[in-house]
């Protein structure tokens, strides 16, 4: 059981299995596991020490009494719905988020009222910089799939790395990451071609799917092709007409959402 506030943000805590507590506050048992009674969000202690991500994420490295107070302070939220919303261009920045499992993305309105995707972010990937200047969020944060993210108070963050050069190392190291991902998006929408953009967003899922351990030519696609295309500045047209292509010419295999880069050194020369 989940609760979401009147923005829609989530704001009750706890999976099935972590250890979480309320501050406070009673938790009742059901079926499904542990079920907060009030809209406070939980404390995750134990998940940084057990986390798959741990080489991707903050904790990397950190000694037993650094992680643990790491561990004290990361809030990890229950399950994000497919299509909920973290939280809302215009939303108050506090807390930075890390997507623990599953994918989200980036959007805001054009000024006709549509949304535009801006990025999409995968498993170990930081969410919430555009907030750091202004104080609030640029930018709508949607969940692509069920997903699940740890948030990071920033300003119990800073008091930890003010005592942790490895972790302040880390942070910064997340944000250098971030920084890149956006500078490889802004590459890819300048290519001169539909074809040589979509190719290009492909091939950076592929690394980024790498990166978790994953195959690089096999992967699921988690948004859809009206998402890639707004992302990418094109229709949804040339983006369904590109995909043909590429699977007329062999270089991929699309079933569903699942997509196969099936001529990797092929590809690397699409110009149309």
């Amino acid at each position: 059981m989940a609760y979401t506030g009147s923005e829609g943000k989530m704001t009750a805590p706890l999976e099935q299995g972590i250890i979480a507590e309320t501050r406070g506050r009673s938790i009742e048992k059901s079926e499904s596991g542990l079920i907060a009674t009030s809209q406070k969000r939980s404390v995750n202690k134990n998940g940084c020490g057990d986390c798959h991500l741990q080489n991707l994420c903050l904790s990397r490295d950190l000694d037993s009494t650094v992680r643990a107070q790491l561990a004290s302070i990361v809030k990890f939220h229950s399950k994000l719905s497919k299509r909920q919303h973290l939280y809302r261009q215009g939303d108050p920045f506090e807390s930075l988020y890390l997507v623990r499992s599953g994918s989200v993305k980036s959007s805001i309105l054009s000024e006709n009222g549509d949304e535009l995707a801006l990025s999409f972010f995968m498993r170990g990937e930081l969410i919430g910089l555009d907030g750091l200047y202004s104080k609030s969020y640029t930018s709508s944060v949607i969940a692509l799939e069920d997903s699940y993210v740890c948030e990071i108070p920033l300003v119990e963050l800073e008091r930890l790395c003010n005592n942790s050069p490895v972790l302040q190392r880390h942070f910064m190291e997340l944000q250098s990451r971030q920084i890149v991902q956006e500078q490889e998006m802004t590459k890819l929408r300048g290519q001169k071609t539909a074809a040589s953009r979509l190719m290009a967003f492909l091939k950076n899922l592929s690394a980024r799917y790498e990166r978790l351990g994953q195959s690089p030519e096999t992967f699921l696609l988690p948004m859809t092709r009206k998402e890639i295309a707004g992302c990418l500045g094109l229709t949804l047209e040339t983006v369904s007409r590109s995909f043909t292509a590429f699977q007329q010419q062999e270089l991929i295999v699309v079933k569903g959402r699942e997509v196969s880069l099936t001529n990797i050194q092929s590809a690397n020369t699409t110009r149309h």
